[in-house]
């Protein structure tokens, strides 16, 4: 009888031991995976160079690397004192910092030569300074900030004659993996010279809005844009323009693009209409 409720009391025992083991050894839940950050939209070549287009991209150029954007611009005006102009190179060296998402930008002097209203005359364009910063980006969004002065070092007939100044709010949104927007709000204190040939500042205002869309076959793209500018030079009234524009990657380091751009707007009798094309190198 003793030996029975001993054994009793081994068996009872040994399950409870068990029972215990077994849930210390339960597994706990597994952690849930952290979400993976969002890529930096700004890795391409077609990402980061900013010309032809009214709208500044967001992106900057990285650390460790140098940019040249060049172009050449043919424009013509039709109507009374009509004439043509072209402008070239349109140099802007673009500079990385120790800072990914900073850049600093020097725009050289272009040579312009214009019939427009007068004899063909050939002189300098004025140089600038700008800079840009990319403040943040999500899966589907980036977004930054430009700013830019010009100082009046070109000849008398192309020179603004006064320093101007812009100040810009950047962004862009993927729409799918195929089409996306971008659109800049621009706030401008420009010059140019008014009915007297003085030189006068005045303000505009120029929101700007581009559709694009990815090409097979290769890192290239179409665009077309639309900008608005609030004035068209002192004590003129606004203007609007369109844009189209083809920009295809060559590799890592060469880029090239080719626009036609017109004005539906008649100022003074006049319309506008060009057509450009233009090559970056990246380092």
């Amino acid at each position: 009888m003793h030996r029975l409720i001993a054994t009793a009391g081994l068996v009872s025992s040994l399950a409870a031991t068990c029972a215990n083991a077994a849930a210390q050894a339960s597994p706990a839940p597994a952690p849930s995976p952290t979400p993976s950050a969002p890529a930096d939209p700004c890795g391409s070549l077609l990402s980061i160079v900013n010309r032809p287009t009214v709208t500044t991209g967001v992106c900057t150029v990285r650390p460790g690397h140098v940019l040249l954007e060049n172009g050449y611009t043919n424009t013509t005006t039709t109507g009374t004192g009509g004439g043509s102009s072209a402008l070239y190179p349109q140099s802007v060296l673009r500079v990385g910092t120790f800072d990914p998402h900073l850049d600093f930008e020097f725009g050289f002097p272009s040579a312009e030569t214009s019939s427009v209203g007068q004899p063909r005359i050939t002189g300098a364009t004025d140089i600038s300074l700008a800079s840009r910063y990319e403040l943040g980006y999500s899966a589907s969004g980036w977004w930054g900030i430009y700013g830019a002065v010009t100082m009046p070092t070109g000849s008398k007939a192309f020179t603004a004659g006064n320093a101007q100044f812009t100040g810009d709010l950047d962004g862009a949104y993927a729409i799918n993996s195929e089409f996306s927007l971008a659109g800049t709000l621009s706030f401008n204190a420009f010059s140019a010279a008014n009915a007297a040939g003085l030189a006068q500042s005045y303000f505009a205002f120029v929101p700007s809005l581009e559709l694009s869309a990815a090409l097979p076959g290769g890192p290239s793209q179409i665009s077309a844009e639309y900008a608005y500018f609030s004035a068209s030079g002192p004590g003129l009234p606004s203007k609007s323009l369109l844009d189209f524009i083809y920009q295809r990657d060559f590799g890592n380091h060469v880029q090239f693009d080719v626009e036609y751009g017109f004005s539906p707007t008649t100022i003074d009798g006049q319309r506008q209409h060009y057509i450009g094309g233009g090559l970056s190198f990246m380092n």
